[in-house]
Protein backbone atom coordinates (compact mmCIF):
# COMPACT_ATOMS: atom_id res chain seq x y z
CA UNK A 1 0.00 0.00 0.00
CA UNK A 2 2.85 1.96 0.62
CA UNK A 3 4.06 1.61 -2.68
CA UNK A 4 1.08 2.29 -4.44
CA UNK A 5 0.48 5.50 -2.43
CA UNK A 6 4.30 6.70 -3.24
CA UNK A 7 3.69 5.92 -7.09
CA UNK A 8 0.29 8.22 -7.00
CA UNK A 9 2.32 11.27 -5.43
CA UNK A 10 5.14 10.61 -7.95
CA UNK A 11 2.50 10.73 -11.07
CA UNK A 12 0.71 13.59 -9.38
CA UNK A 13 3.76 15.51 -8.92
CA UNK A 14 4.69 15.07 -12.33
CA UNK A 15 1.45 15.85 -13.65
CA UNK A 16 1.22 19.62 -11.95
CA UNK A 17 4.80 19.93 -13.65
CA UNK A 18 3.61 18.97 -17.30
CA UNK A 19 0.70 21.35 -16.80
CA UNK A 20 2.86 23.81 -15.76
CA UNK A 21 4.79 23.66 -18.62
CA UNK A 22 1.87 23.63 -21.10
CA UNK A 23 0.80 26.57 -19.40
CA UNK A 24 3.92 28.72 -19.89
CA UNK A 25 3.72 27.57 -23.38
CA UNK A 26 0.38 29.05 -23.93
CA UNK A 27 1.71 32.29 -22.16
CA UNK A 28 4.41 32.28 -24.45
CA UNK A 29 2.71 31.69 -27.53
CA UNK A 30 0.00 34.43 -26.34
CA UNK A 31 2.55 37.03 -25.85
CA UNK A 32 3.75 36.56 -29.33
CA UNK A 33 0.34 36.67 -30.87
CA UNK A 34 -0.38 40.01 -28.72
CA UNK A 35 3.31 41.76 -30.13
CA UNK A 36 2.83 40.09 -33.84
CA UNK A 37 5.87 39.25 -33.80
CA UNK A 38 6.98 36.38 -36.28
CA UNK A 39 10.30 34.85 -37.69
CA UNK A 40 10.54 32.48 -40.32
CA UNK A 41 12.48 28.86 -38.70
CA UNK A 42 14.29 28.16 -41.33
CA UNK A 43 16.10 30.41 -44.14
CA UNK A 44 15.56 29.87 -47.73
CA UNK A 45 18.43 29.00 -49.95
CA UNK A 46 19.32 30.55 -53.55
CA UNK A 47 22.43 30.11 -55.82
CA UNK A 48 23.24 31.48 -58.91
CA UNK A 49 25.85 32.33 -61.52
CA UNK A 50 28.21 35.36 -60.76
CA UNK A 51 26.41 37.73 -63.48
CA UNK A 52 22.99 35.74 -62.97
CA UNK A 53 20.18 37.50 -61.60
CA UNK A 54 18.46 36.35 -58.40
CA UNK A 55 14.60 36.97 -57.03
CA UNK A 56 13.75 36.75 -53.38
CA UNK A 57 10.27 36.78 -53.07
CA UNK A 58 8.99 36.60 -49.42
CA UNK A 59 5.29 35.94 -50.34
CA UNK A 60 2.79 38.86 -49.02
CA UNK A 61 -0.02 37.29 -50.24
CA UNK A 62 -1.67 35.94 -46.68
CA UNK A 63 -0.28 39.37 -44.78
CA UNK A 64 -3.23 41.86 -44.33
CA UNK A 65 -2.14 45.87 -43.88
CA UNK A 66 1.32 46.19 -44.70
CA UNK A 67 2.73 49.34 -43.46
CA UNK A 68 6.41 49.31 -44.32
CA UNK A 69 8.95 46.51 -45.65
CA UNK A 70 12.76 47.01 -45.57
CA UNK A 71 15.39 44.51 -46.77
CA UNK A 72 18.04 44.24 -45.54
CA UNK A 73 21.77 42.83 -46.25
CA UNK A 74 24.75 40.80 -44.17
CA UNK A 75 25.46 40.20 -40.26
CA UNK A 76 25.49 43.81 -39.30
CA UNK A 77 21.25 44.24 -41.13
CA UNK A 78 21.87 47.11 -42.91
CA UNK A 79 19.07 48.49 -45.17
CA UNK A 80 19.42 48.17 -48.59
CA UNK A 81 15.87 48.43 -50.04
CA UNK A 82 12.43 49.41 -48.74
CA UNK A 83 8.80 50.34 -49.27
CA UNK A 84 7.12 52.73 -47.36
CA UNK A 85 3.44 53.15 -48.42
CA UNK A 86 3.50 53.17 -52.07
CA UNK A 87 6.64 54.43 -52.19
CA UNK A 88 9.77 52.33 -53.33
CA UNK A 89 13.21 53.80 -51.75
CA UNK A 90 17.02 52.10 -52.41
CA UNK A 91 20.17 53.07 -49.76
CA UNK A 92 22.86 54.13 -51.43
CA UNK A 93 24.68 51.46 -51.08
CA UNK A 94 27.89 51.26 -53.19
CA UNK A 95 28.15 47.05 -53.38
CA UNK A 96 24.68 47.02 -54.83
CA UNK A 97 24.84 50.48 -57.36
CA UNK A 98 22.14 49.78 -60.24
CA UNK A 99 21.55 46.30 -59.18
CA UNK A 100 18.40 45.93 -57.14
CA UNK A 101 14.59 46.35 -58.55
CA UNK A 102 12.05 45.87 -55.31
CA UNK A 103 9.17 45.97 -56.54
CA UNK A 104 5.33 46.63 -54.62
CA UNK A 105 4.61 42.71 -54.41
CA UNK A 106 7.65 42.59 -51.98
CA UNK A 107 10.15 40.72 -54.07
CA UNK A 108 13.80 42.25 -54.44
CA UNK A 109 15.85 40.64 -57.18
CA UNK A 110 19.64 41.32 -57.36
CA UNK A 111 21.08 41.91 -61.13
CA UNK A 112 24.41 41.19 -62.63
CA UNK A 113 25.53 39.17 -59.34
CA UNK A 114 28.83 38.97 -57.76
CA UNK A 115 30.65 36.59 -55.06
CA UNK A 116 30.19 39.59 -52.80
CA UNK A 117 26.68 39.51 -53.04
CA UNK A 118 26.90 35.99 -51.10
CA UNK A 119 24.79 36.61 -47.35
CA UNK A 120 22.08 36.88 -45.51
CA UNK A 121 19.17 38.84 -46.77
CA UNK A 122 16.13 39.51 -44.25
CA UNK A 123 12.71 41.06 -45.42
CA UNK A 124 10.79 42.86 -42.08
CA UNK A 125 7.67 43.57 -42.93
CA UNK A 126 5.37 45.51 -40.31
CA UNK A 127 1.81 45.76 -40.50
CA UNK A 128 -0.94 46.49 -38.69
CA UNK A 129 -0.88 43.95 -36.10
CA UNK A 130 3.08 43.43 -35.54
CA UNK A 131 6.32 42.29 -37.56
CA UNK A 132 7.71 39.43 -39.22
CA UNK A 133 11.13 38.35 -40.69
CA UNK A 134 11.63 36.25 -43.49
CA UNK A 135 15.24 35.14 -44.31
CA UNK A 136 17.15 34.39 -47.77
CA UNK A 137 20.52 32.95 -47.77
CA UNK A 138 22.17 33.88 -51.12
CA UNK A 139 25.29 32.24 -52.59
CA UNK A 140 26.74 33.25 -55.86
CA UNK A 141 29.24 30.80 -57.44
CA UNK A 142 31.91 32.00 -60.04
CA UNK A 143 30.26 31.21 -63.47
CA UNK A 144 30.95 27.80 -65.30
CA UNK A 145 31.70 28.10 -68.54
CA UNK A 146 28.72 28.25 -71.16
CA UNK A 147 28.65 27.63 -74.99
CA UNK A 148 26.53 30.08 -76.65
CA UNK A 149 25.65 32.60 -79.08
CA UNK A 150 28.25 34.30 -81.96
CA UNK A 151 30.95 32.13 -83.06
CA UNK A 152 34.03 33.26 -84.81
CA UNK A 153 37.72 31.26 -86.21
CA UNK A 154 40.89 32.76 -85.83
CA UNK A 155 43.93 31.36 -88.18
CA UNK A 156 47.30 33.38 -87.17
CA UNK A 157 50.98 31.85 -87.14
CA UNK A 158 52.70 30.52 -84.11
CA UNK A 159 54.32 33.61 -82.54
CA UNK A 160 52.09 36.45 -83.96
CA UNK A 161 49.58 37.96 -80.95
CA UNK A 162 46.34 37.84 -81.23
CA UNK A 163 43.49 39.98 -79.06
CA UNK A 164 39.89 38.37 -78.71
CA UNK A 165 37.62 40.94 -78.16
CA UNK A 166 34.23 41.46 -76.51
CA UNK A 167 31.21 43.32 -77.78
CA UNK A 168 29.69 46.60 -76.74
CA UNK A 169 30.44 47.74 -73.08
CA UNK A 170 28.08 49.34 -70.60
CA UNK A 171 30.22 49.92 -68.18
CA UNK A 172 29.35 47.74 -65.45
CA UNK A 173 30.02 44.50 -66.79
CA UNK A 174 31.59 41.34 -65.39
CA UNK A 175 34.08 39.60 -68.02
CA UNK A 176 35.11 36.18 -67.31
CA UNK A 177 37.70 34.47 -70.37
CA UNK A 178 37.51 30.73 -70.51
CA UNK A 179 39.73 28.14 -72.56
CA UNK A 180 38.84 24.52 -74.05
CA UNK A 181 36.39 21.94 -73.67
CA UNK A 182 36.45 21.61 -70.14
CA UNK A 183 35.93 25.61 -69.80
CA UNK A 184 39.36 26.40 -67.71
CA UNK A 185 39.05 29.79 -66.10
CA UNK A 186 42.19 32.14 -67.44
CA UNK A 187 40.93 35.54 -66.51
CA UNK A 188 38.55 38.20 -65.36
CA UNK A 189 37.95 41.47 -65.39
CA UNK A 190 35.21 43.58 -63.31
CA UNK A 191 35.28 46.95 -65.24
CA UNK A 192 32.99 48.39 -62.54
CA UNK A 193 35.10 47.36 -59.83
CA UNK A 194 37.92 48.12 -61.98
CA UNK A 195 40.18 45.10 -60.69
CA UNK A 196 41.64 42.33 -63.58
CA UNK A 197 42.98 38.68 -62.82
CA UNK A 198 44.68 36.07 -64.45
CA UNK A 199 44.81 32.59 -64.19
CA UNK A 200 47.65 31.77 -66.66
CA UNK A 201 49.72 30.07 -63.52
CA UNK A 202 46.93 27.16 -63.42
CA UNK A 203 47.76 26.19 -67.18
CA UNK A 204 51.29 26.26 -67.61
CA UNK A 205 50.74 27.02 -71.14
CA UNK A 206 49.79 30.55 -71.12
CA UNK A 207 51.97 31.31 -68.29
CA UNK A 208 53.15 35.39 -68.75
CA UNK A 209 51.37 35.36 -72.17
CA UNK A 210 48.08 36.36 -70.94
CA UNK A 211 47.15 40.56 -71.03
CA UNK A 212 43.91 42.08 -70.48
CA UNK A 213 42.53 45.35 -71.56
CA UNK A 214 41.67 47.30 -68.76
CA UNK A 215 39.54 49.55 -70.82
CA UNK A 216 37.53 46.50 -73.04
CA UNK A 217 38.09 43.17 -71.14
CA UNK A 218 39.71 41.61 -74.37
CA UNK A 219 42.16 38.91 -74.01
CA UNK A 220 45.52 39.18 -75.81
CA UNK A 221 48.05 35.96 -76.03
CA UNK A 222 51.32 37.13 -77.00
CA UNK A 223 53.86 35.01 -78.39
CA UNK A 224 50.88 32.26 -79.68
CA UNK A 225 51.92 28.81 -79.85
CA UNK A 226 49.94 25.23 -81.32
CA UNK A 227 49.45 24.72 -77.61
CA UNK A 228 47.52 28.10 -78.05
CA UNK A 229 44.87 26.50 -80.02
CA UNK A 230 41.23 25.59 -79.44
CA UNK A 231 38.13 27.65 -77.83
CA UNK A 232 37.90 30.29 -76.22
CA UNK A 233 34.73 31.64 -74.18
CA UNK A 234 33.80 34.71 -73.01
CA UNK A 235 30.44 35.83 -70.63
CA UNK A 236 29.67 39.01 -70.49
CA UNK A 237 27.27 40.26 -67.66
CA UNK A 238 25.63 43.65 -67.04
CA UNK A 239 22.39 45.09 -65.44
CA UNK A 240 21.04 45.36 -69.11
CA UNK A 241 21.92 42.05 -70.50
CA UNK A 242 23.98 38.95 -70.74
CA UNK A 243 25.99 37.61 -73.65
CA UNK A 244 28.15 34.78 -74.68
CA UNK A 245 31.08 35.31 -76.86
CA UNK A 246 32.97 32.04 -78.64
CA UNK A 247 36.43 32.57 -80.45
CA UNK A 248 38.04 28.89 -82.29
CA UNK A 249 41.59 29.83 -82.39
CA UNK A 250 44.12 27.85 -84.78
CA UNK A 251 47.62 28.53 -84.87
CA UNK A 252 49.71 27.08 -86.97
CA UNK A 253 53.25 26.43 -87.09
CA UNK A 254 55.89 28.24 -88.78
Amino acid sequence: MIITLSIEIIHRYFSGIFKIMKSTLKIIRFLLIMCGVFCAETDEVKSVMEGDSVTLNPDLTQIKGIVLLLWRFGDKGSTVAQIDGDEILYEDAEIFKDRLQLDQSGSLTIKNTRTKHTGLYEAEISHNTGTIYIKFRVTVYESPSVIDAGEADMKLTEGDPVALHVPQLYGDELIVWRFGDKGKLIAKHDIEAKSSQLYDGTDERFRNRLKLDNQTGSLIITNTRTTDSGLYQVKISSNKQTLYQNYFVTVRGE
